[in-house]
């Protein structure tokens, strides 16, 4: 566990500048209005609800393991420790994992160029937000470099 983790300002707002465009383009993928690009087929809506199904057992599996540590932030807070357990033995990020899988359910089923777009754009942010928010878990947990070094970003390595 970390003692008090101490951010500059210019962090802390980039970091929760982070979580709000995440959650705008969630809103965008679930609130907006629809165009109808193409109509979901069964299967398409089918595997669609099995990713949301995974993406929410993946989510609820990887916020078990970081108890009093979840935070909506990228930067670890101070109840934070380095994870290595559960989930986190497959990804180092297996909550952006789910929710990249929610997005994908959400789109196989909508039929939404609007809804595809927003989750190119999310895809897009959770890569650059996963790479800041490493810097800072690595200048906050020392073994946290050599997880990397063993333990995939997103999808769980075939090498292992």
């Amino acid at each position: 566990m970390t003692d008090t983790v101490h951010f500059s300002r210019r962090e802390r707002v980039v970091a929760w500048l982070f979580v709000g465009i995440q959650f705008a383009l969630l809103g965008v993928m679930v609130l907006l209005p629809r165009d109808i690009a193409w109509i979901p087929t069964a299967t398409m809506r089918t595997v669609g609800m099995a990713l949301l199904v995974a993406g929410a057992g993946i989510g609820a599996w990887g916020a078990l393991y970081l108890g009093r540590g979840l935070t909506p932030s990228p930067l670890p807070n101070g109840a934070a420790s380095l994870v290595t357990r559960g989930a986190y033995r497959f990804v180092r990020h297996p909550i952006y994992t789910a929710v990249m899988l929610l997005g994908a359910g959400i789109t196989l089923r909508a039929g939404s160029w609007v809804v595809l777009i927003a989750f190119g754009a999310l895809m897009l942010l959770f890569n650059v937000k996963a790479r800041w928010e490493e810097l800072h878990l690595s200048d906050t947990f020392p073994g946290y470099e050599r997880y990397m070094k063993h333990t995939s970003r997103f999808l769980p390595s075939l090498r292992r």
